[in-house]
């Protein structure tokens, strides 16, 4: 502005102007540099939420970031259907394909009590896991393992977590349930609803389709419950104080939403289709011997289904849950690909 100012004017106008430019250049550039500098300041401190202890949060996106994925997830439960809560652990074996300091999960109304991170080599050697620093930022339902060293891409770590929570008031996540007796008795028991995104109200996790991996189900219990899970069951632990450990057969590679456990006193009958696939309802025991019909449905749709799709299904067990007197069931879905087929379908009537 002030150079365009100098050619249109006098010979002797220009020295006076290229002066008075250069003046008001010097007094005006140190506010420039000032608001320039400030803003690049302010825009870092915004650049990213603010967890719940006011720390700053490592990330501000609300999908989770690609650099690190799980490939398998060892979960243990133990939930009290008489205190309404539960405690749990994970060790989620994850890849890591870009450098980081962070580790992004999801999570919802879960107390993180402990986290650590082993490298492949300190598992190797059973070495302790280093203790994580846990951020928590509620409005995306997300919290950030903060690491000690960068994780280095193409390698493998195992981060451990215990947590424990409340049995859900509502029909997502791990909630409780109620029926009634015919002698009017109220029983609870503990089910699971993760579709779309609820997993992560029942333990820490990459809560998104994409993130799909392998998970080993434990799920301890008292001696008048039973536990069901995606997978048949291998072993039953018994334990001090009356109370029972059951292991599940490790899963097909499948997303978070397709989890699912439960935790009742329910009955069942059980069948086996034409290819050899077990096939059990289960129901409160005073509606067990409504079941029966629901079962031999069962067994004629599944085997119209892998006919009629001309695909087996894949996994060794289907299992319905029958409450009240309605059975509410679903065989399988065949998408473009397969790539996604329910391991073992939990069904609530609310």
């Amino acid at each position: 502005m002030f150079h365009y100012s100098a050619m249109v004017n006098s010979r002797r106008t220009p020295r006076f102007n290229i002066h008075t430019g250069f003046y008001c250049l010097a007094a005006i550039l140190p506010q420039i540099s000032i608001c320039s500098l400030s803003y690049h300041f302010t825009e870092d401190l915004g650049a990213f939420p603010v967890a719940a202890n006011g720390e700053p949060f490592p990330w501000q996106e609300l999908r989770l970031p690609n650099v690190i994925s799980p490939l398998h997830y060892d979960l243990f439960v133990h939930p009290n259907l008489t205190s309404l809560d539960f405690v749990a652990s994970e060790k989620i074996e994850v890849l890591v394909s870009n450098a980081t300091q962070f580790i992004i999960l999801h999570s919802k109304d879960l107390e993180i009590t402990n986290a650590t991170l082993q490298s492949e080599e300190d598992s190797r050697y059973t070495k302790p896991g280093r203790e994580l620093k846990v951020l928590s930022y509620p409005p995306h339902q997300q919290i950030a393992l903060l690491v000690p060293e960068k994780l280095m891409p193409h390698l493998k770590y195992y981060v451990a977590i215990d947590f424990q929570a409340k049995l859900a008031d509502g029909f997502e996540g791990f909630y409780k349930s109620t029926y009634r007796t015919v002698g009017g008795e109220t029983r609870i028991l503990a089910v699971t609803d993760f579709e779309p995104t609820q997993a992560r109200m029942a333990f820490p996790c990459f809560d998104e389709p994409l993130f799909k991996a392998n998970f080993s189900i434990k799920i301890r219990r008292e001696s008048r419950h039973i536990a069901l899970s995606n997978m048949p069951k291998v072993k039953t632990i018994e334990l001090e104080g009356g109370l029972l450990e059951d292991h599940f057969e490790t899963t097909v590679k499948m997303s978070t939403y397709l989890v699912a456990y439960i935790v009742c006193d329910f009955h069942s009958v059980s069948g086996s289709t034409s290819s050899g696939v077990k096939v059990s309802i289960y129901a409160s025991p005073d509606k067990w011997n409504q079941i029966h019909y629901a079962l031999q449905a069962s067994l004629k749709l599944l085997d119209f289904y892998e006919k009629y799709f001309d695909i087996n299904y894949p996994l060794p067990k289907l299992g319905m849950f029958k409450f009240h007197i309605i059975v509410i069931f679903f065989i399988f879905a065949h998408r473009t690909c397969f790539d996604f087929f329910p391991p073992s379908i939990s069904f609530y009537m609310i």
